[in-house]
């Protein structure tokens, strides 16, 4: 771990939080454009619904997977014009946050993995 900067505690996000910051995403994947949001609001609180059924009250709590979820979506629905978010959305797969625990995952045959200076 680096602690060689400040560490700040954030507390979780609420749902109304994470609805906002889902906004805010939405915004900026529109360029500042409201014209070109590829999703409405009801799609949004739909996406959040969608997530509480699939992984429980974790996708606002630790949003990584959940947010990385929702750019994916967006892209996909830039990517194919036309394409119905409500089927869309049936077919997200959403995961819970692991806290980057497979990150730190190591395979028995990593040559670096007992390295030692």
């Amino acid at each position: 771990m680096d602690f060689s900067g400040p560490v700040v505690r954030l507390s979780s996000l609420t749902p109304e939080d994470f609805y906002v910051l889902l906004q805010k995403i939405r915004h900026v994947y529109a360029l500042g454009d409201a014209t070109k949001h590829l999703l409405p609001d009801q799609g949004i609180f739909s996406f959040m619904e969608h997530c509480a059924n699939r992984i429980g009250d974790t996708y606002f709590r630790t949003p990584r997977t959940t947010i990385t979820s929702f750019v994916n979506m967006l892209a996909v629905l830039e990517q194919n014009p036309g394409t119905d978010w409500q089927q869309l959305l049936g077919g997200l797969e959403v995961t819970p946050d692991t806290a980057g625990a497979a990150d730190l995952r190591v395979d028995e045959d990593d040559e670096l993995a007992s390295f030692k200076l």
